[in-house]
């Protein structure tokens, strides 16, 4: 299991924003085909993040797994370690948990892939996708990003599927 770190000792940078869709529960396809509920859930997607305090479920624990890859390329760094990093925010503090790590190839290109588990305080103000391994000035392509967020039901399905 990936341990949690403070951001305050990474230099990080922001690669993209996770959608509040992938980690914010919404309703159930039947109640997406009502048109109220379907406004609602849309309207709270869009709205900004609420203050900690008033962020939805601060009490209890909240559990998230994330599948995330990325497809990068970096000039001018062959052998140079980069990471893929979840960032989130809780009513604790901000946090990383590191993904993937692997050193730049000699055509300045890598994908780093892997699962993270997130345990935090009540619903996240947001997560986001970093890199850290750069420095300041170093320029980064990211070619492809994805995060989503996995769940027990997915998994079980797509082994059925592919047996």
């Amino acid at each position: 299991m990936n341990e949690k770190i403070p951001t305050k000792f990474l230099k990080l940078k922001e690669l993209a924003d996770v959608p509040r869709a992938e980690y914010i529960d919404g309703p159930s396809p039947k109640e997406l085909r009502d048109a109220k509920k379907r406004k609602s859930f849309l309207s709270m997607l869009r709205k900004s993040p609420k203050p900690a305090a008033q962020a939805v479920n601060t009490q209890g624990p909240v559990r998230l797994t994330f599948n995330a890859a990325a497809w990068m390329r970096v000039p001018d760094s062959a052998q140079q370690t980069v990471s893929l990093v979840i960032c989130y925010k809780d009513r604790t503090g901000e946090y990383a948990m590191v993904v993937d790590e692997a050193a730049i190839s000699e055509n300045y290109s890598l994908m780093l892939s892997g699962c993270v588990t997130i345990e935090s305080m009540g619903t996240p103000e947001y997560i986001k996708a970093c890199c850290a391994g750069l420095s300041e000035d170093q320029l980064a392509f990211v070619d492809e990003l994805h995060v989503q967020k996995s769940t027990p039901e997915v998994a079980t399905t797509d082994t059925l599927k592919t047996a």
